[in-house]
């Protein structure tokens, strides 16, 4: 998997984070939207981001919509602040870009092209976010991004992936792009002939056909092979009168014997 759109966007995020005074600026936004006070947090741009998202994690989400809010609100105006405010937001979206790249992924597409159609098309959301939308901030620039990026690669698959706001309801981007590629792959392993529609994706069974897609796409798996281990879990999940608890063991057996393989290389290849 060719991720080179991502290792040069972290290697732009240095060169961002050395210039002089970039942190001092940030941060100075940052304590005029009153969410941090005076002399808070790290001056270096690096390490303030880091800081930023470690309170994330205590603080839950407000958090992250009043920050997020407050840079974005710089990002919409004009200059060189403008563009240093957006991409500070576009660093902290790294890890939902990539999951999103992960869900738009089809037989045929390059990770590292498509990687490129979903970063232009973040940078553009993040630059016309409708600074009305205050709450579940994450969340909304990431489906933004989904939208505009299927959009972009809708030549190869007219299939677009539209702004969800169930999806746009879960607690953080990293819920929303987890969801979001799952239930993607998920959709593809159907349109496969692969496995059968759940209604609402369970997440085990979304991961299951993602897993069985990818072994296949891998050439791990055989679309046959990978049809009767879906086909067993799906027997598994039901109720099963007249088959005893030894035979319900067995079947068990042999379809974890049939997956470890292709798990194994999943877990390698994340």
């Amino acid at each position: 998997m060719d991720i080179r759109v991502f290792k040069g966007l972290n290697a732009e995020w240095a060169l961002v984070c050395a210039e002089p005074g970039a942190g001092t600026r940030v941060r100075g936004w940052l304590e005029e939207a009153r969410v941090l006070s005076p002399g808070e947090g790290p001056a270096e741009l690096e390490e303030l981001l880091a800081w930023i998202r470690a309170r994330d994690r205590q603080s839950g989400r407000e958090h992250s919509d009043r920050w997020m809010g407050a840079l974005l609100a710089v990002a919409a105006g004009e200059g060189a602040g403008a563009r240093l405010a957006a991409r500070v937001v576009v660093q902290a979206m790294v890890d939902g870009a990539v999951r999103t790249t992960v869900s738009l992924l089809r037989p045929g597409r390059d990770f590292d092209e498509v990687g490129q159609v979903v970063v232009a098309a973040l940078y553009g959301v993040v630059r016309a976010y409708p600074l009305h939308r205050t709450r579940r901030v994450a969340a909304n620039l990431l489906l933004e991004t989904l939208h505009r990026a299927s959009r972009e690669l809708r030549d190869d698959d007219p299939r677009v992936l539209e702004w969800n706001a169930e999806l746009a309801a879960l607690p953080s981007s990293e819920d929303v792009a987890e969801a979001v590629c799952a239930v993607a792959l998920a959709e593809q392993a159907v349109a496969d002939g692969l496995v059968e529609g759940a209604p609402e994706w369970e997440p085990a069974w979304a991961e299951l056909a993602g897993l069985l897609l990818w072994g296949v796409q891998e050439e791990l798996l055989t679309a046959a092979r990978a049809r009767q281990i879906a086909d067993e879990v799906r027997a598994e999940s039901r109720e099963q009168v007249g088959v005893s608890a030894a035979a319900r063991r067995q079947r068990r057996s042999r379809t974890v014997a049939r997956l470890r393989p292709v798990a194994r290389q999943w877990v390698r290849a994340a």
